[in-house]
Parts: structure tokens; C-alpha cells; sequence
């Protein structure tokens, strides 16, 4: 009697309940060190928080500048860093499977070619005349003064904070939830805390938020990369504060 055909069977079912409890364990891990990262992020890497603590080492002057690079620097670790090393040596995956790649160059390319006038005219520049878009842009009202500090700090956004909030919210979350949650319900998911992150924001942009969720979501997916949601996210970040600011 051929018992290999049972023991093969055995074998691969025992593989395939270890492969569903280390899913459900990764979902799980994201699940629970989604919010306390956004909690720490909110609560103790904020630019309040940099200028209650260390902004009397500061000069009046650079205190929004400093106070908001504290701000970026905090979002890398908690929305970058640890989420990296969470993919990396305990899900033990690989970070291209994340987002971390080209992707499809072409169809990139051409959607940010299409996107970034439309978003900038029907939506950024409208916005940069609203007195609580004006108010609340740009994070540090000093930039205002000097063109060379304006590029400074628009490049220091976008690499220490959009980087990491893509990789969070679109990578982490999003791919990381795909396999248990289906494609169209991890866009979900991940919208939501994305959204609430926006609460104190003008009213607008929280709306917005709910729709970029989806639309950066869809991107990521359709390109296979985080590096295209990243460059639209960073030059709807810039165009915004040049608006206000130069218009």
C-alpha cells in the first residue's frame, strides 16, 4: 500500500495551517501597532509637544522651523523606521513586496503627468485662498522670508515625512493587510486611520483625505511601487504651500 500520497497530503495541509496562523499573526501585529504608533506620533512627535519641551532652546524666530522638522523626523521613525523593521526581521518579508521598487515606471509616470495639474488646479489652488487653508500653511510661517529656506524645508517634508506616511499607510498597512482583507477592503482600512490623522486640519482637507486614501491606495496597487503615491503626495504638499505663499 502507497502511503506517500496521504503522508504528502498531511504535510501540506500542516504547511498551509502554519502559512494562515503567520498571516493572521502579521495581521494581527499590524492591527494593534497601527494605532499606538499613531498615537505616539500624535501625542509626543507633534510640533507642540517639540515646543512645550525644547522650544526655549530655541531662538523665537527658528522655533516653527525646528518644531516642524522635529515633527517630520518623529513621522519617519514611527511611520518609517519601525514599520521596516517589523517587515523585515519579524515577518521576515521583503521590502520590495512592500512598495519599495519602481514599479511600473510607465503607467506612473503618465498618471502624476495627469493628476498633478488637475489636483493643482481644481483643488490647491482654490484651497490656497481660504483663510483656513492660509492659517494653517505652512507648518513653519518663518519659510515665508526666505526662498532658500522654503526649499529647505518643502525637501526635508518630503523626505523624512511623505516618504514614511506612504510607507505606512500604503505599504505597512495596505499590502500588509492585502492577503487577509482582500485589495479593495485594505484601501479601506487604511483610509480610516488616515483620515482621522487629518482631524485639526481644515475641513476641506479632511474630505480630501478620504479620497486621496483611496486614489493613493488604487495607485499604489495599480503600480506596484510607493515611489509614484509619494512623488504626487510630495508635490501636492509643495504646490500648496508655494500657492499660499508665492500667490
Amino acid at each position: 500500500m502507497n502511503t506517500f500520497p496521504v503522508r504528502n497530503s498531511v504535510k501540506h495541509q500542516i504547511q498551509l495551517n502554519l502559512l494562515r496562523n503567520t498571516e493572521k499573526l502579521k495581521t494581527s501585529t499590524i492591527l494593534i501597532s497601527a494605532p499606538l504608533l499613531l498615537t505616539a506620533q500624535r501625542y509626543y512627535g507633534s510640533m507642540d509637544f517639540f515646543t512645550e519641551h525644547f522650544g526655549a532652546a530655541i531662538p523665537t524666530q527658528d522655533q516653527d522651523f525646528f518644531a516642524a522638522l522635529y515633527f517630520f523626523s518623529s513621522s519617519f521613525l514611527l511611520f518609517g523606521v519601525l514599520p521596516l523593521l517589523l517587515i523585515r526581521f519579524v515577518f521576515r518579508e521583503r521590502l520590495r513586496d512592500y512598495g519599495l521598487c519602481l514599479g511600473d515606471c510607465r503607467k506612473g509616470a503618465f498618471a502624476l503627468l495627469i493628476l498633478i495639474p488637475l489636483i493643482a488646479l481644481f483643488f490647491l489652488l482654490p484651497s490656497s485662498h481660504l483663510e483656513d487653508f492660509r492659517s494653517y500653511y505652512p507648518f513653519a510661517k518663518s519659510i515665508k522670508s526666505s526662498f532658500g529656506n522654503f526649499i529647505l524645508f518643502e525637501t526635508l517634508r518630503g523626505l523624512l515625512f511623505y516618504t514614511a506616511w506612504e510607507f505606512f499607510f500604503r505599504g505597512y498597512m495596505l499590502v500588509g493587510l492585502k492577503l487577509t482583507f482582500g485589495a479593495w477592503q485594505s484601501i479601506l482600512i487604511q483610509t480610516i486611520p488616515s483620515c482621522l490623522w487629518h482631524i485639526g486640519t481644515p475641513d476641506g482637507e479632511i474630505f480630501g483625505s478620504i479620497a486621496g486614501g483611496i486614489l493613493f491606495g488604487i495607485f499604489v496597487l495599480q503600480t506596484r511601487s510607493l515611489l509614484w503615491a509619494f512623488l504626487l503626495h510630495w508635490s501636492i504638499g509643495f504646490l500648496l504651500d508655494f500657492f499660499i505663499v508665492y500667490l
